[in-house]
Protein backbone atom coordinates (compact mmCIF):
# COMPACT_ATOMS: atom_id res chain seq x y z
CA UNK A 1 0.00 0.00 0.00
CA UNK A 2 1.03 3.71 -0.92
CA UNK A 3 2.57 5.55 1.97
CA UNK A 4 -0.51 8.11 3.22
CA UNK A 5 2.03 11.28 1.22
CA UNK A 6 2.37 9.25 -1.48
CA UNK A 7 -1.20 8.40 -1.67
CA UNK A 8 -2.39 12.02 -1.49
CA UNK A 9 0.08 13.56 -4.01
CA UNK A 10 -1.55 10.92 -6.76
CA UNK A 11 -4.59 10.84 -6.01
CA UNK A 12 -4.60 15.15 -6.58
CA UNK A 13 -2.17 14.46 -9.92
CA UNK A 14 -5.45 12.18 -11.05
CA UNK A 15 -8.00 14.62 -10.23
CA UNK A 16 -5.93 17.48 -11.85
CA UNK A 17 -5.66 15.08 -14.91
CA UNK A 18 -9.33 14.15 -14.88
CA UNK A 19 -9.86 17.91 -14.49
CA UNK A 20 -8.54 19.19 -17.46
CA UNK A 21 -10.05 16.04 -19.33
CA UNK A 22 -14.12 16.74 -18.51
CA UNK A 23 -13.32 20.21 -19.32
CA UNK A 24 -11.80 18.72 -23.00
CA UNK A 25 -13.72 16.47 -23.87
CA UNK A 26 -16.45 16.20 -21.36
CA UNK A 27 -17.85 13.54 -19.07
CA UNK A 28 -19.07 10.87 -21.24
CA UNK A 29 -16.15 10.35 -23.90
CA UNK A 30 -13.87 10.61 -20.95
CA UNK A 31 -12.66 7.23 -20.00
CA UNK A 32 -10.59 6.13 -16.36
CA UNK A 33 -7.78 4.94 -18.75
CA UNK A 34 -7.61 8.66 -20.33
CA UNK A 35 -7.14 9.57 -17.35
CA UNK A 36 -4.55 7.38 -16.46
CA UNK A 37 -2.59 8.67 -19.73
CA UNK A 38 -2.89 12.03 -18.83
CA UNK A 39 -1.81 11.74 -15.75
CA UNK A 40 1.15 9.43 -16.57
CA UNK A 41 0.79 6.58 -14.30
CA UNK A 42 -0.08 2.58 -15.01
CA UNK A 43 -3.97 2.21 -15.68
CA UNK A 44 -4.59 0.21 -12.63
CA UNK A 45 -3.38 2.82 -10.10
CA UNK A 46 -6.60 4.96 -11.29
CA UNK A 47 -8.99 1.79 -9.99
CA UNK A 48 -6.75 1.98 -6.73
CA UNK A 49 -7.91 5.35 -5.95
CA UNK A 50 -11.44 5.64 -7.66
CA UNK A 51 -13.10 2.39 -8.22
CA UNK A 52 -15.42 3.91 -11.14
CA UNK A 53 -15.68 6.98 -13.71
CA UNK A 54 -18.37 8.79 -11.43
CA UNK A 55 -16.60 8.71 -8.15
CA UNK A 56 -13.55 10.36 -9.79
CA UNK A 57 -16.02 12.69 -11.17
CA UNK A 58 -17.15 13.69 -8.05
CA UNK A 59 -13.88 14.26 -6.77
CA UNK A 60 -13.23 16.85 -10.00
CA UNK A 61 -16.68 18.57 -8.73
CA UNK A 62 -15.63 18.76 -5.35
CA UNK A 63 -11.82 20.15 -6.25
CA UNK A 64 -13.66 22.83 -8.49
CA UNK A 65 -16.16 24.05 -5.14
CA UNK A 66 -12.51 24.19 -3.37
CA UNK A 67 -10.66 26.52 -5.99
CA UNK A 68 -13.92 28.43 -5.96
CA UNK A 69 -14.08 29.36 -2.75
CA UNK A 70 -10.46 30.03 -2.30
CA UNK A 71 -10.91 32.27 -5.40
CA UNK A 72 -13.87 34.21 -3.62
CA UNK A 73 -11.89 34.34 -0.45
CA UNK A 74 -8.63 35.92 -2.00
CA UNK A 75 -11.01 38.75 -3.86
CA UNK A 76 -13.25 39.25 -0.71
CA UNK A 77 -9.54 39.80 1.15
CA UNK A 78 -8.03 41.99 -1.90
CA UNK A 79 -11.31 44.38 -2.03
CA UNK A 80 -13.55 45.93 0.31
CA UNK A 81 -16.01 46.92 -2.17
CA UNK A 82 -18.95 44.47 -3.10
CA UNK A 83 -18.22 46.32 -6.76
CA UNK A 84 -15.00 45.70 -6.92
CA UNK A 85 -15.42 42.00 -6.07
CA UNK A 86 -18.08 41.37 -8.46
CA UNK A 87 -15.78 42.82 -10.97
CA UNK A 88 -13.46 40.27 -10.49
CA UNK A 89 -16.30 37.30 -11.23
CA UNK A 90 -16.97 38.85 -14.80
CA UNK A 91 -13.58 39.81 -15.42
CA UNK A 92 -12.43 36.19 -14.90
CA UNK A 93 -13.08 34.45 -18.14
CA UNK A 94 -10.95 36.84 -19.91
CA UNK A 95 -7.83 35.01 -17.79
CA UNK A 96 -8.13 31.91 -19.58
CA UNK A 97 -10.22 33.39 -22.95
CA UNK A 98 -8.27 30.75 -25.28
CA UNK A 99 -9.87 27.88 -23.70
CA UNK A 100 -13.22 29.00 -22.99
CA UNK A 101 -13.31 29.99 -26.65
CA UNK A 102 -12.26 26.75 -27.27
CA UNK A 103 -14.15 23.93 -24.63
CA UNK A 104 -16.04 26.33 -22.95
CA UNK A 105 -16.55 27.56 -19.40
CA UNK A 106 -14.95 24.92 -17.17
CA UNK A 107 -17.46 24.36 -14.41
CA UNK A 108 -20.65 25.54 -16.79
CA UNK A 109 -20.11 23.17 -19.56
CA UNK A 110 -19.64 19.98 -17.28
CA UNK A 111 -22.10 20.68 -14.71
CA UNK A 112 -24.69 20.98 -17.90
CA UNK A 113 -23.24 17.20 -18.90
CA UNK A 114 -23.83 16.32 -15.51
CA UNK A 115 -27.59 17.66 -15.74
CA UNK A 116 -28.09 15.40 -18.13
CA UNK A 117 -27.71 12.23 -15.82
CA UNK A 118 -31.11 12.95 -14.63
CA UNK A 119 -31.89 15.05 -11.50
CA UNK A 120 -31.91 12.31 -8.98
CA UNK A 121 -28.18 12.04 -9.97
CA UNK A 122 -25.84 12.15 -7.12
CA UNK A 123 -23.66 13.70 -10.28
CA UNK A 124 -26.38 16.39 -11.51
CA UNK A 125 -26.77 17.42 -7.85
CA UNK A 126 -22.96 18.25 -7.31
CA UNK A 127 -23.13 20.17 -10.26
CA UNK A 128 -25.89 22.21 -8.39
CA UNK A 129 -23.81 22.69 -5.72
CA UNK A 130 -21.09 23.82 -7.82
CA UNK A 131 -23.33 26.88 -9.29
CA UNK A 132 -24.32 27.41 -6.38
CA UNK A 133 -21.13 28.42 -5.28
CA UNK A 134 -21.11 30.56 -7.72
CA UNK A 135 -24.79 32.19 -6.55
CA UNK A 136 -24.31 31.90 -2.98
CA UNK A 137 -20.93 34.25 -3.41
CA UNK A 138 -22.06 36.97 -5.15
CA UNK A 139 -25.37 37.27 -3.59
CA UNK A 140 -23.43 38.14 -0.38
CA UNK A 141 -21.73 40.51 -2.13
CA UNK A 142 -25.24 42.27 -3.05
CA UNK A 143 -26.50 41.87 0.29
CA UNK A 144 -23.38 43.96 1.78
CA UNK A 145 -24.23 46.69 -0.69
CA UNK A 146 -27.60 46.47 1.08
CA UNK A 147 -29.73 44.87 -1.52
CA UNK A 148 -33.12 42.89 0.28
CA UNK A 149 -32.39 39.62 0.45
CA UNK A 150 -34.60 38.45 -2.35
CA UNK A 151 -33.29 41.15 -4.41
CA UNK A 152 -29.58 40.27 -3.94
CA UNK A 153 -30.75 36.28 -4.83
CA UNK A 154 -32.28 37.25 -7.90
CA UNK A 155 -29.27 39.51 -9.16
CA UNK A 156 -26.79 36.85 -8.37
CA UNK A 157 -28.55 34.68 -10.36
CA UNK A 158 -28.81 36.82 -12.85
CA UNK A 159 -25.54 37.95 -12.92
CA UNK A 160 -24.00 34.53 -12.84
CA UNK A 161 -26.51 33.18 -15.98
CA UNK A 162 -25.54 36.57 -17.76
CA UNK A 163 -21.49 35.50 -17.04
CA UNK A 164 -22.35 32.00 -18.09
CA UNK A 165 -24.23 33.13 -21.05
CA UNK A 166 -21.44 34.98 -22.29
CA UNK A 167 -18.73 32.05 -22.21
CA UNK A 168 -20.99 29.88 -23.76
CA UNK A 169 -21.54 32.60 -26.34
CA UNK A 170 -17.62 32.87 -27.04
CA UNK A 171 -17.53 29.11 -27.14
CA UNK A 172 -20.21 28.69 -29.76
CA UNK A 173 -18.80 31.12 -32.03
CA UNK A 174 -15.14 30.58 -31.33
CA UNK A 175 -14.87 34.36 -30.69
CA UNK A 176 -12.71 36.34 -28.00
CA UNK A 177 -13.99 39.47 -29.16
CA UNK A 178 -17.96 38.45 -28.40
CA UNK A 179 -16.51 36.49 -25.11
CA UNK A 180 -15.07 40.41 -24.34
CA UNK A 181 -17.67 42.60 -25.66
CA UNK A 182 -20.56 40.37 -23.35
CA UNK A 183 -18.45 40.87 -20.45
CA UNK A 184 -18.11 44.29 -20.46
CA UNK A 185 -21.82 44.56 -21.37
CA UNK A 186 -22.52 42.42 -17.81
CA UNK A 187 -20.07 44.82 -16.06
CA UNK A 188 -21.72 48.23 -17.34
CA UNK A 189 -25.39 46.53 -15.82
CA UNK A 190 -23.35 45.89 -12.51
CA UNK A 191 -22.71 49.26 -12.31
CA UNK A 192 -25.93 50.33 -13.31
CA UNK A 193 -27.55 48.29 -10.77
CA UNK A 194 -25.03 49.62 -7.92
CA UNK A 195 -25.68 53.39 -8.81
CA UNK A 196 -29.21 53.06 -7.73
CA UNK A 197 -28.51 51.34 -4.20
CA UNK A 198 -25.84 53.04 -1.66
CA UNK A 199 -24.45 51.14 1.43
CA UNK A 200 -26.58 53.06 4.43
CA UNK A 201 -23.63 54.54 5.91
CA UNK A 202 -23.17 57.19 2.67
CA UNK A 203 -26.75 58.04 2.99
Amino acid sequence: MPAPYASADKRAELVAAATLLLHEQGFHRTTLADVAVRADVPAGNVYYYFKTKEALAEAVVSAHEEALRACFASWTQAHRDPRARLRCLIRAPLDSADRVIRFGCPHGSLCQELEKLGADSPLARAGTRLLAVYIDWAEEQFRAQRFPRREARARATDLVGAVQGAMLLANTMRSKELLTRQLRRVERQLDLAFSYTQPRSRQ
